[in-house]
């Protein structure tokens, strides 16, 4: 978290609330910050894959 603060140029506060607007904002599905390790991890919301149909449709 220090490193990814000390880029973003934020305190370690403000790349928390950071990282929970973009939670909220769906950017982000969730983040995690290991205070043992220091490390930050956070997953990306899954794409919806929409099937494309191969029959054209009708015009109206």
């Amino acid at each position: 978290m220090d490193v990814l603060a000390r880029l973003s140029g934020h305190s370690q506060q403000q790349t928390g609330e950071l990282l929970d607007r973009l939670v909220t904002t769906r950017t982000l599905r969730a983040w995690h910050h290991n205070r043992e390790t220091d490390e930050t991890f956070w997953r990306l919301p899954q794409l919806s894959a929409r099937p494309r149909s191969s029959t054209p449709r009708p015009h109206s």
